[in-house]
């Protein structure tokens, strides 16, 4: 029989094929890890990923201090925290005065800074670490030179300082070092750059050039003095305390940093600022160039904006200020320190309403979004990440959702993970190691923010928002875990939810799922929707999912169904509905990281018989694919965030004509009974 035929048979209702079984049928596409086409947005944003990624943020966690071959001493990891509940360090830096000149040509940085050390257990000597320093000099305030002894080894300088007299409990003590430093600007990780030194712009960000007395978290206090060429101007994180000029014409340019962070970076350039005003008055400066200067008021506009609804969904801007720093653009991508937010370049020229809008707004979003989530409440180990990666992508979803009015973002995170992941690199959100594997960004950045958005479906979005105000309230500049988490989403929602972090924090992988419907009439003579789900995973998943059920003149209705399979690989669920449905669709928003099949191959509506409407189904998404083929043949992965892996018969990821020779054999056919 024909395809045409069938299609005509079909609208008619004259074809009656018995539904049977599809032995050994293959359900979903063979996972194949495809280039990126470099220019598409995906491979874009993919890029801002994992350069942000690169600069992998060393947490509070003593034994799992990185890198762990340094020497130091086990109690200052907890000088990471300075508060109440983790008790005090034995000592800490609590501010440091620090004076940088860097030269690009030599690609060296000359520094001097002034350590405020506080004790608070006898101390008679201090272990420190900074970047590879050479020409190292230590001296007490008072200009005494201080005896030290230095290790260089992969790129860090390990200092020892034997105190001249033990330290006074509770009193400062302030020592000053001078040092020279070679930079490594080379990429780290995955592409982000510590550091750069070109004709345009000059920055150091992750190049940790200043004293830490241990390889976790040391936040301090800091007034930083950036010394720069006659015309250059330099930018910080912090509040900027305006200028001096050298008896040589250069400047130093001051910023004061009055909240602990462990970040000093600054960035120099011929920067001009625009500026606007925050929540409560705050400023926002934001510093770019010449070039980029007629756009800048939209980034002053976006983050305005963006600031202003986080600030209403998660709680007040807990910062003086916020600058937002221009790099070039091997930078990658953004990154967030406390009160400041370095971007690469093109984002300053974007504009509403063009192309590259959105994927600005995207990665604005998610810096932005990281003042919260990263900088006022910090993971308290590597394996909490999700607390600051996680959440910022999620806020950034959910900003676009609401003020772009599409959901493309966090369907695309979703998609990243189901299809760029491979088993033997995929990790769970919350495991220790999961800086480890090679899809660290697809599952930490991607799936992370899918599972806080599959939290939407379990409590809704009310609950899950108060729930991160509150969890901002409580741990305000503290650190804290997925755990803590998960008590206040319990206590906000009423819920337990310790099957849902468990499920999606602790275990790897996605739900796979064969889905079949049968509308049946019920003991009443009302209509029943009944669905059937079979995992083929080991351990099924529990989630819920939302249901769209059609009636006649274009009415709908969406339900939350419960798919519970308590051990089982087979779950059934059905619920009454006023009418017979046209057809049901399930999860229309992609709010569930699974990949469905049909049961009854081919009954995309649900309705339990292939017929024409299924036809009109698969013919509304033909040509939509996860892979596409550009000019020179070579095939790249796309993420096509209209994609339904429902309609994709032949699994191949593409819904093309094979997909239609596959239905053509079902046409007909009814679904058996369960």
């Amino acid at each position: 029989m024909t395809r045409a035929v069938l299609l005509l048979a079909a609208l008619c209702g004259t074809v009656a094929m018995p539904a049977q079984a599809a032995p050994g049928r293959k359900l979903f596409a063979d996972f194949e890890r495809l280039p990126l086409d470099p220019e598409s947005p995906y491979a874009r944003t993919l890029a801002a990923h994992r350069a942000e990624a690169a600069h992998r943020p060393a947490q509070l966690a003593p034994s799992l201090r990185q890198p762990t071959f340094l020497d130091v001493d086990p109690s200052l990891g907890w000088s990471a925290a300075n508060f109440s509940a983790l008790g005090k360090p034995k000592w800490e830096i609590v501010h440091q005065d620090i004076t940088v000149d860097l030269n690009a040509a030599t690609s060296e940085l000359k520094t001097t800074i002034a350590a405020t050390v506080r004790a608070y257990q006898p101390t008679v000597a201090l272990s420190l670490l900074t970047m590879g320093a050479s020409s190292l000099k230590v001296e007490a305030k008072d200009g005494t030179a201080i005896k030290v002894s230095s290790n260089n080894f992969s790129g860090y300088t390990a200092i020892s300082i034997d105190l001249p007299a033990p330290l006074t409990l509770e009193t400062d003590w302030v020592f000053t070092t001078n040092a020279t430093a070679k930079l490594n600007c080379s990429p780290q990780g995955i592409g982000l750059l510590p550091c750069g030194v070109g004709g345009t712009y000059q920055w150091v960000t992750f190049h940790r050039y200043y004293l830490t007395p241990s390889a976790s978290r040391s936040p301090f206090k800091s007034t930083l003095h950036v010394v720069t060429g006659a015309t250059k101007v330099a930018a910080a994180p912090g509040i900027p305390m305006g200028s001096d000029t050298l008896a040589d014409g250069r400047k130093v340019w001051h910023f004061e940093q009055p909240e602990r962070t462990d970040n000093a970076g600054f960035a120099i350039a011929e920067y001009v600022q625009a500026t606007g005003k925050l929540v409560q008055d705050k400023p926002l400066r934001v510093f770019t160039t010449n070039k980029y200067a007629t756009s800048a008021k939209n980034m002053v506009d976006l983050a305005t904006k963006v600031v202003g609804v986080y600030s209403t969904d998660f709680g007040e801007f807990p910062w003086p200020g916020l600058n937002l720093m221009q790099l070039e653009n091997n930078f990658g991508g953004g990154y967030a320190p406390l009160s400041g937010i370095f971007m690469y370049r093109d984002v300053y020229a974007a504009s509403p309403g063009t192309g590259y809008w959105y994927a600005t707004t995207e990665l604005a979003a998610h810096e932005i979004a990281h003042q919260w989530w990263g900088n006022l409440v910090e993971p308290a180990t590597n394996g909490d990440v999700a607390l600051s990666e996680s959440l910022a992508e999620f806020s950034s979803c959910l900003y676009t959702e609401k003020y772009m009015e599409t959901r493309s973002q966090i369907i695309r995170d979703s998609l990243s993970y189901l299809y760029r992941v491979p088993a033997s690199e995929d990790m769970p959100v919350g495991a220790q190691g999961v800086y480890g594997t090679p899809s660290y960004v697809e599952i930490v950045y991607h799936k992370g923010a899918a599972v806080f958005e599959m939290l939407r479906n379990e409590i809704g979005t009310d609950n899950v928002l108060k729930a991160l105000k509150q969890f901002a309230v409580e741990y305000n500049r503290d650190y804290a875990t997925l755990d803590n988490l998960q008590a206040v989403a319990q206590n906000v929602s009423k819920k337990d939810l310790s099957w849902f972090w468990n499920q999606w924090f602790d275990k790897k992988g996605a739900i796979e799922a064969e889905v079949a419907g049968r509308l049946v009439t019920g003991a009443d003579g009302g209509y029943l929707v009944r669905l059937r789900f079979h995992q083929t995973m080991a351990k099924p998943f529990r989630f819920t999912v939302p249901v769209t059920v059609d009636y006649a003149a274009q009415k709908s209705e969406v339900k939350l169904v419960e798919v519970n399979p308590k051990g089982e690989a087979t779950t059934v669920v059905e619920f009454a509905v006023p009418a017979r449905p046209v057809r049901v669709r399930l999860d229309v928003q992609r709010s569930v990281i699974r990949k469905f099949a049909t049961g009854t191959p081919g009954d995309f509506n649900l309705s339990g018989q292939v017929d024409g409407a299924d036809l009109v189904e698969l013919a509304l998404r033909y040509g939509r694919a996860m892979r596409i083929k550009a000019k020179n043949g070579q095939e790249y992965f796309f993420s096509d965030s209209g994609w339904n892996e429902l309609y994709d018969l032949q699994p191949d990821r593409r819904i093309d004509l094979a997909d239609v020779d596959a239905l053509d054999q079902w046409v007909g056919a009814v679904a058996e009974e369960f």
